[in-house]
C-alpha cells in the first residue's frame, strides 16, 4: 500500500512539473492541465456570482486577477508538498509518538519549503537523496513562481498603460467620441500626427498581444474603469474603421489606405480573435448589433459632416464602414458584455440574450 502511495506520489510530482511548465515557460496562451483547470473552474464560480453586468460586478470580477496569482503558487507548492510526502511515506517509521504519515509530511515540509531543520535525519541513500530533491524542487518552485508574478504584474502594467493611454487619447472623459478625434486631425492638418501615434500604438499593442499568449493569467485582469483594454481596443478600432472608410481618400491617403492604418486594424482585430477563441463570450442580438452599428456610422458621419471634413460619397462609406465594422464588433460586444462592460454603446447587453448565456472559458 505504501508504495502505491509513492507511485501515486510521483504522478503527483509529474503533473506539477508539466503543469508548471507548460504556464509558465511555453508561451501559447494555454495553462497547463491542473492551472487551466482551476482557472475554467475559478472564473465560472466568480462569474456565476457576481456576473451581473452591473458597475459592482465589474468590480468584482476585477478581483479574480489579482487572486488567482497567490491562489496559483499555493496550489503548486500544495502539490509538490502532497507530493514528497507521498514519496517519503515508506521510509517514514512513527517518530517520539508521531504516526508515519505525519513524519512524512514534516519531512517534507521543511525539505520543500527550505527550512532545513535537521532534526530528523533520513537513513539510506534513497531518502537522502530524495530530501536533497525535494529541496532543490521547492527552491525551484519559489524561483520560478517570483519569476512569473513579477513577469505577470509587468505584462499587466503595460496593458493597463495602452489602455489609459487610448482612453484619454480619444477623450472619453471630455465626453468626446472617436470621430471627434478625425475632426481634429483634419482642423489642424495633423494626419502624419495621428499615423506616429497609431504606428506608436501598434508597437505597444503588439507586445500586449503577445504577452497575452505568455501569461494565460492576463486573461483574468479585468478592470472597470479607464484601464479597460477590451473597452479602449473598441474604440481605438472604430477611429481606424472610420480613417479607413469614411474618410476621402484624395484627403486622406495614409489614413484611408496607409500601411500603418491597416497593421494597427489587424493587430486590435487579432486581440479580439484571439480571446474569444478562449473565452466564449454573452451571445449578442444581431439586430440589436446591426441598430447599433447603423446608429454610430450615422453619428459620426454627422459630427464630421457638421466639421466640413472632406469624406467619401456616404453611400460608399456605409457600405466600406458596414462590411469593416463586421470583422470585430461583434467579437467585441461579446467579449465586453461577458466581462461586464457594456456591449453597446448606448446601454448594456439586449435582455433577451441573456438567457443560458457563457461568458467562461473553454475547457482546454
Amino acid at each position: 500500500m505504501l508504495w502505491l502511495l509513492l507511485l501515486v506520489g510521483v504522478v503527483l510530482l509529474a503533473v506539477l512539473c508539466l503543469d508548471v511548465y507548460a504556464t509558465v515557460f511555453v508561451p501559447t496562451g494555454q495553462p497547463g492541465p491542473v492551472a487551466g483547470r482551476l482557472y475554467h473552474l475559478t472564473w465560472r464560480l466568480w462569474h456565476r456570482r457576481f456576473g451581473d453586468g452591473s458597475a459592482r460586478s465589474r468590480r468584482q470580477l476585477a478581483q479574480l486577477g489579482p487572486l488567482l496569482v497567490p491562489f496559483t503558487v499555493l496550489v503548486w507548492a500544495a502539490l509538490l508538498w502532497l507530493g514528497f510526502t507521498l514519496v517519503f511515506l515508506p521510509w517514514s517509521p512513527a517518530e517520539s509518538g508521531f504516526p508515519g504519515w505525519f513524519t512524512a509530511l514534516y519531512v517534507s515540509g521543511y525539505s520543500v519549503t527550505t527550512l532545513g531543520t535537521g532534526d530528523i535525519t533520513p537513513s539510506g541513500r534513497w531518502p537522502r537523496a530524495l530530501m536533497v530533491l525535494a529541496a532543490a524542487s521547492g527552491f525551484v518552485l519559489i524561483s520560478v513562481a517570483v519569476t512569473y508574478l513579477l513577469s505577470v504584474y509587468g505584462a499587466l502594467a503595460r496593458m493597463t498603460a495602452l489602455a489609459f493611454e487610448i482612453h484619454r487619447f480619444v477623450g472619453r472623459d471630455d465626453g468626446l467620441v472617436p470621430a471627434d478625434v478625425l475632426v481634429t486631425v483634419a482642423r489642424a492638418d495633423a494626419a502624419s500626427e495621428l499615423s506616429d501615434w497609431l504606428a506608436s500604438t501598434a508597437s505597444s499593442l503588439a507586445e500586449v498581444v503577445q504577452a497575452d499568449d505568455e501569461f494565460p493569467l492576463l486573461h483574468y485582469f479585468h478592470f472597470p474603469d479607464e484601464r479597460a483594454l477590451p473597452v479602449a481596443l473598441s474604440d481605438l478600432l472604430e477611429v481606424v474603421t472610420l480613417c479607413r472608410t469614411v474618410l476621402s481618400p484624395a484627403a486622406f491617403p495614409a489614413l484611408t489606405g496607409g500601411l500603418v492604418i491597416a497593421g494597427t486594424e489587424r493587430i486590435a482585430r487579432s486581440y479580439f480573435t484571439a480571446l474569444v477563441r478562449k473565452f466564449e463570450g454573452q451571445p449578442v442580438d444581431g439586430e440589436r448589433l446591426m441598430q447599433e452599428r447603423r446608429a454610430a456610422f450615422d453619428t459620426a458621419w454627422q459630427t464630421l459632416s457638421l466639421a466640413g471634413v472632406p469624406l467619401r460619397a456616404r453611400e460608399e462609406a456605409w457600405a466600406r464602414y458596414d462590411w469593416e465594422r463586421r470583422t470585430w464588433d461583434e467579437a467585441s460586444a461579446r467579449l465586453r458584455a461577458g466581462f461586464g462592460y457594456p456591449a453597446f454603446e448606448n446601454g448594456g447587453p439586449h435582455p433577451e440574450a441573456r438567457e443560458g448565456w457563457s461568458a467562461f472559458p473553454r475547457s482546454r
